[in-house]
């Protein structure tokens, strides 16, 4: 009985210790192959706590299937503990007018502590010329 009150008040105590660390390890190239084409972008942070809690690490743009333009933001956990988010994009045309499509919808993300990780969404419509990625905090 005493060795399981021991191995109780021990398990207690380290607990809290192990349960909120979940930092990401990575591996990768050392001199990378892909030449992304960065986007210069303009962050407007409304949610100061949700800023200084993801971080925008890039933005990258190509066109795929001939005339679609595809678009990947590489977000990063600026904490140790995992973070859940909900992002979408929206996305304009040369006009500023919305072109609409199903990758609108909030979609959830779960980032685990440090770790860096990109979405990415292909327009629906090849009038589609710029667009807006939004994240909030995951409920």
């Amino acid at each position: 009985m005493k060795s399981f009150a021991l191995f109780a008040a021990t398990a207690a105590l380290l607990l809290p210790l192990t349960g909120c660390q979940t930092n990401v390890n990575t591996v990768s190239r050392a001199e990378p192959l892909a030449r992304p084409t960065l986007v210069n972008d303009k962050r407007v942070v409304t949610d100061r706590s949700l800023g200084e809690l993801i971080g925008v690490v890039s933005v990258n743009e190509t066109i795929v299937s001939g005339n679609l333009r595809k678009v990947q933001v590489t977000l990063e956990n600026l904490r140790d503990n995992n973070r859940e988010i909900r992002y979408r994009f929206e996305w304009f045309d040369q006009d500023g007018m919305a072109v609409g499509g199903v990758s609108e919808l909030w979609l959830p993300l779960v980032l685990a502590g440090r770790e860096t990780r990109s979405v990415s969404t292909v327009a629906t419509s090849p009038r589609a010329a710029d667009f807006t990625l939004k994240i909030v905090e995951g409920k």
